[in-house]
């Protein structure tokens, strides 16, 4: 065999060697996209409402919901997680293979009491304009994010305002209530720590 083709079928065999090492160590995907993690360490829970009524889910209701933000640069799968508004049953909900979080994006979970494999982003409780505790947990049950969710200022039976409780700038611990609730996007400068969504 000439030395020149012997040479070029060797840096191919190498070029391939190297692509499956790649591969196999999970630096890239079969389309060329970044794989997705299963480490939370990068979500938050970053808005929450519990008196909604304009905001419509992919089901048509009218419900509650909580937005997970992703910090991260990589898409990060929660199938396994678990939510939860009671300390005392951190597993009430587990989340499902559809919840995925993009890099540096939004994932919208609607509690409106219903259970339903077609709409598997849709889970088994509320939360309550009285306030409440929202708790995102591991899939051993121990707690990451604990967010207090105070009573709805606008009333709990009224919901005029539409509010929402949300972090500014997105992701902080920083959370206060928001005029302009923002499911799936980031959140308005009124989400500032400390704001009266009710004034």
């Amino acid at each position: 065999m000439p030395t020149r083709v012997r040479l070029n079928t060797r840096v191919e065999i190498l070029s391939l060697v190297l692509s499956l090492v790649a591969y196999g160590c999970g630096t890239e995907s079969p389309r060329g996209q970044q794989n997705v993690t299963t480490s939370a360490e990068t979500v938050s829970v970053n808005e929450l409402q519990s008196q909604n009524s304009t905001i419509q889910s992919d089901t048509g209701k009218k419900s509650d919901w909580v937005e997970l933000y992703n910090d991260g640069d990589t898409d990060v799968s929660l199938a396994g997680y678990f939510i939860s508004d009671d300390k005392d049953a951190l597993e009430k909900a587990m989340l499902p293979e559809a919840a995925v979080v993009p890099a540096q994006g939004f994932l919208v979970l609607w509690l409106d009491d219903t259970t339903n494999d077609e709409t598997p982003l849709h889970f088994p409780f509320k939360l309550s304009g009285d306030g409440e505790n929202f708790f995102f947990a591991s899939p051993a049950g121990k707690v990451i994010r604990k967010v207090v969710l105070p009573a709805d200022p606008t009333g709990t039976n009224t919901g005029a305002a539409d509010v929402s409780y949300g972090s500014y700038p997105d992701g902080s611990y920083a959370m206060g209530w928001c005029r302009t609730p923002t499911p799936g996007k980031p959140n308005a400068a009124d989400c500032s720590g400390g704001s009266d969504a009710g004034s």
